[in-house]
């Protein structure tokens, strides 16, 4: 496939719990040392990569549940890229595999998780990640430069070429929110139970609202929940809006105002 397939695999799992089928798949494979509940942020690289076919690049042939180890292979070939000089100068990208120490050192032996970055703030204090077995879940995340023990880059496959040059195609990478999925979402979340997501892209906003210091990072997870949408009002508070106007349901004029800001398109 590619970098966008191996990100587009790991997406497919976000939401998913434990135990799931990716540590039943990954037992299968590697036996009963990996019985019960274990560990599995790294098993969904290895099976994202292993779906996208991308094992060479990504894992070096090899499957990985231990995140240390992962992490010396893409040292060991040359790939490595500890986390030193923060994350303007490291030059982190999205398709890199992040490890993190919740410590705050960039040392291999005290990595404690693994995930996929999605992109880079355009301010670069936050990377943006899918990472599973992050509170039980796979999920979204919104990651510091303390926690980011270091990365590793996949030499990918090349992108396939598109075969239509039609006017029409969008040569966009950006992703978009729909408005009004996005309040329909808002609406329809809040008053449930749990963090169940009705409409994905509504992490893109969360994650702006957490860039723009508005939300705390944990609660960026897909879900428009109640503390969403206290964030929002204060987003539109930021931007002139007041009162009734100001109600955490999103609008037009806001939501493009975060999305030109944070990275992504506005449609009705």
């Amino acid at each position: 496939m590619s970098l966008d397939g191996m990100i587009a695999q790991m997406e497919r799992w976000i939401g998913t719990g434990e135990p799931n089928e990716v540590q039943a798949w990954y037992r299968q494979r590697n036996g009963a040392a990996f019985a019960g509940n274990f560990a599995w942020c790294d098993a969904l690289i290895t099976r994202a990569a292993t779906d996208a076919g991308e094992r060479d690049a990504v894992l070096f042939g090899t499957d990985y549940a231990y995140t240390v180890a992962h992490a010396q292979a893409f040292k060991e070939h040359n790939a490595w890229h500890a986390m030193t000089n923060g994350i303007k100068n490291s030059g982190i990208r999205r398709g890199d595999i992040v490890f993190f120490d919740w410590a705050g050192s960039s040392n291999i032996g005290a990595i404690d998780h693994v995930g996929i970055v999605t992109g880079v703030s355009s301010d670069y204090k936050y990377v943006y990640t899918i990472e599973g077995n992050t509170a039980n879940v796979c999920a979204r995340r919104v990651r510091v430069v303390h926690d980011i023990a270091g990365f590793g880059r996949p030499k990918y496959k090349a992108a396939p070429k598109a075969t239509s040059t039609s006017s029409s195609s969008s040569t966009s990478k950006r992703p978009q929110v729909s408005l009004a999925k996005l309040v329909a979402a808002f609406k329809r979340d809040a008053p449930k139970k749990g963090t169940p997501v009705s409409y994905e892209p509504t992490i893109y906003v969360e994650n702006a609202l957490v860039a723009e210091k508005l939300l705390a990072s944990k609660y960026a997870d897909g879900h428009a929940g109640t503390a969403t949408h206290s964030g929002y009002a204060l987003w539109q508070e930021r931007c002139g809006f007041h009162g009734a106007d100001a109600d955490g349901i999103p609008g037009m004029t806001t939501l493009k105002r975060l999305g030109q800001k944070h990275g992504f398109d506005v449609v009705a």
